[in-house]
């Protein structure tokens, strides 16, 4: 007997389909606003953590940095638990995370417009603000020196289920700013609608970034694949230099 192959893109679409259907069901059984909201957040949370390897820790945190500076709350982020130790857990499962430990963060909306994409900006900028530290690291075989914190951004993206403008990829084009700058945002989906993505891409031994869209019935597909090449892009987070934070600690003790 002939075995079927597997349908990747059937998956990916009974995916989207479920996410869909488990936003439409707490929307039509209650109108508060909170409500809808903590369950679209988890309901992403759940989507991105079923998909990445589990190397990844997906979930609501706050960023913290050596000097105690904090992050607004994060929605939704991609963080690293082996080379930085994770601080504290808070009521509803939202942990205080160094920001050495942080691959990407996403702002979950309702819907995709102007009000969000700066609200979106803004939580990404509050993580990428903050001062990120690097140690080498000692192995079996040898010793990993400590990484340039430049070639380890931290991806920044919106996660939103319906469109708010006529047309969503030019208002993000027209409003977004340069690479490179706190605010700009990586990848991010309109559930309904698209999909948007710079993805780095090598070109010769020039590396490019260019805007990418799908709004093909297929954008939660695009949004997921290109959402795991850019953490291949990253790599490995950098380990937090823990004489960093022993400084802040210590800092106001008297002999």
């Amino acid at each position: 007997m002939t075995q079927r192959p597997f349908d990747i893109a059937a998956a990916f679409r009974n995916k989207e389909t479920a996410l869909r259907a488990s936003f439409l069901a707490i929307r039509e059984v209650t109108s508060h606003g909170t409500t809808i909201g903590d369950q679209t957040e988890a309901d992403w949370v759940g989507l991105i953590r079923d998909f990445l390897p589990t190397r990844y820790a997906v979930g609501p945190i706050f960023a913290v940095d050596h000097h105690g500076n904090l992050s607004e709350q994060i929605d939704a982020a991609v963080y690293d638990t082996h080379y930085s130790p994770q601080w504290f857990g808070a009521a509803g499962g939202v942990r205080f995370v160094p920001v050495e430990s942080i691959y990407a963060v996403f702002e979950v909306k309702p819907e995709f417009n102007s009000a969000y994409l700066r609200a979106a900006r803004q939580k990404v900028s509050s993580v990428r603000k903050l001062e990120r530290t690097s140690q080498a690291v000692v192995h079996k075989g040898g010793r990993y020196e400590a990484v340039d914190i430049e070639i380890k951004p931290v991806i920044g993206g919106i996660l939103t289920m319906r469109k708010g403008l006529d047309d969503p990829a030019q208002k993000l084009k027209d409003t977004q700013p340069a690479p490179g700058d706190h605010e700009f945002l990586n990848i991010g989906i309109c559930l309904d609608h698209f999909a948007f993505d710079y993805t780095p891409s090598a070109a010769g031994n020039k590396v490019e970034t260019e805007l990418a869209t799908r709004s093909d019935g297929d954008q939660l597909i695009h949004f997921c694949i290109r959402l795991f090449r850019q953490l291949q892009a990253v790599g490995t987070v950098p380990a937090v230099d823990m004489t960093k934070y022993e400084e802040t600690v210590f800092a106001n003790d008297s002999d």
